[in-house]
């Protein structure tokens, strides 16, 4: 089998209580288990988990769903050592699974957590519902007593806390007051975590966090995971139902483990012309966009972004113009080439993203360093993701201008801490869009 490699690029408070019940079910070396059979009684707090509803003065109702499973991490937080699996749903239940005491000894800190799979706090639903399915996410810790001659720990019991915040948020039109009926929505700040790896590191990657709605509503439910517990401003980008976009900021402080209800009021966006002075910010067919000049506009976000922050999608160059509407294109060499000459501030990051500004007018344009994808694919087959590559560090945007008449390469913006122009690149790689209408 042909193989050739290519790549993507880019521009609750529960407690648990212990009871001393456990089987040695492999006793390998006759004197030290190596496997337990844990059986665990384990009710719920009062603030986030994994089953989620709103009780009186919005307060969340926590609650644990059949099945749910909750790892265990030795000390180092290199291995899990093993799996435990609610047997009921409700406020209490038992937690039964077999956890590989081999490598644990008396005195180590093991972590018990809640969510297997990475905990994804980017593309949510808006809804409780939807957190609860994808971005629950919680931590407890226990002491190893003894390893032999059975497993024990120090305490009979253990708190699980939810490694984010769950804010109710409400959007208010500054102009008239009236709420706002969200469709999607973008949120930036510079301690925002976009998702927590679900390998035992627990690796955080730092990004804004977008969402849609399934049906538009005034109240949004977001989970909200910070690496900093300071008071920070938070940057809101919402399109409603009718399709008008809004952007404002609230600073505030936002607890891990907490919720929270929130009143964000926004601006909405005018309409804007190609005619329009340079540096004039408006929404051009359905997006929002800044006049760059010679009766040109370029979107402020990537294509499939949801706020200017936020990486987008990424396409090989076949498909670089999915999801653009006749109204927009994506930019030539020599347009791409006028925006890498354009005066632009130091590398850095806008709202906890790097990448680079360009100043244009008296406002600015961001493009974020999203990185790319790297694949691995069989001759004739769609890529096939693999993990993001050089995430933060470089930024690679789509021309539609072709360098090779076979149609084997194209040129593309790139840029990095320390360099900027025009580059080619396989049109089998892919790459990040930024539309010009």
């Amino acid at each position: 089998m042909k193989v050739k490699t290519t790549k993507i690029l880019c521009g609750v408070l529960a407690m648990l209580a212990f009871t001393a019940c456990s089987s040695n079910i492999d006793d390998a070396d006759g004197n030290h288990p190596q496997f337990w059979h844990v059986t665990l009684q384990a009710s719920m707090g009062d603030e986030i988990t994994r089953a989620l509803s709103e009780g009186t003065g919005n307060a969340i109702i926590a609650s644990f769903a059949e099945n749910d499973e909750v790892v265990v991490v030795d000390a180092d937080g290199s291995t899990i050592v093993g799996t435990l699996k609610a047997q009921s749903a409700g406020a209490s239940t038992t937690l039964t699974g077999t956890l590989d005491a081999k490598s644990l000894v008396k005195g180590e800190v093991v972590t018990l957590r809640y969510r297997s799979e990475t905990a994804n706090y980017d593309s949510q639903a808006g809804t409780l519902a939807g957190i609860a399915a994808s971005q629950d996410y919680e931590e407890g810790t226990l002491t190893v007593k003894t390893t032999s001659p059975e497993l024990t720990f120090t305490s009979n019991h253990v708190t699980l806390r939810a490694k984010q915040s769950i804010t109710k948020f409400t959007f208010k039109d500054a102009s008239t007051n009236a709420s706002i009926s969200v469709k999607t929505f973008g949120i930036a700040a510079a301690g925002l975590v976009r998702s927590i790896a679900a390998d035992a590191t627990s690796t955080e990657t730092v990004g804004a966090v977008t969402g849609t709605l399934a049906t538009a509503s005034s109240d949004v439910y977001v989970a909200l995971r910070n690496n900093t517990d300071a008071k920070q401003a938070y940057f809101f980008t919402i399109k409603d139902n009718d399709g008008n976009w809004y952007t404002g900021t609230k600073n505030a402080k936002l607890t891990n483990g907490k919720n929270y209800t929130a009143t964000v009021t926004l601006t909405k966006l005018p309409a804007l012309a190609k005619s329009d002075a340079v540096g004039t910010i408006g929404v051009v067919g359905g997006l929002p966009a800044i006049v760059i000049g010679d009766n040109k506009v370029v979107a402020l976000m990537n294509t499939g972004a949801l706020c200017p922050e936020h990486h987008g999608t990424y396409y090989t160059f076949d498909k670089r113009a999915s999801g653009l509407s006749n109204d927009w294109y994506v930019p030539t060499q020599d347009e791409l080439g006028a925006l890498a000459g354009i005066e632009t501030k130091p590398w850095g990051a806008l709202n906890g993203v790097n990448g680079r500004t360009f100043t244009i007018g008296s406002n600015t344009l961001f493009l974020p360093a999203a990185g790319y994808i790297d694949n691995d694919v069989e001759t004739g087959d769609e890529p096939v993701r693999s993990g993001k590559e050089l995430v933060s560090t470089f930024g690679y945007y789509w021309s539609q201008t072709e360098l090779t008449p076979s149609g084997s390469m194209a040129y593309s913006l790139q840029f990095s801490s320390t360099n900027i122009g025009i580059f080619s690149e396989y049109e089998v790689n892919a790459q990040i869009g930024r539309a010009h209408v």
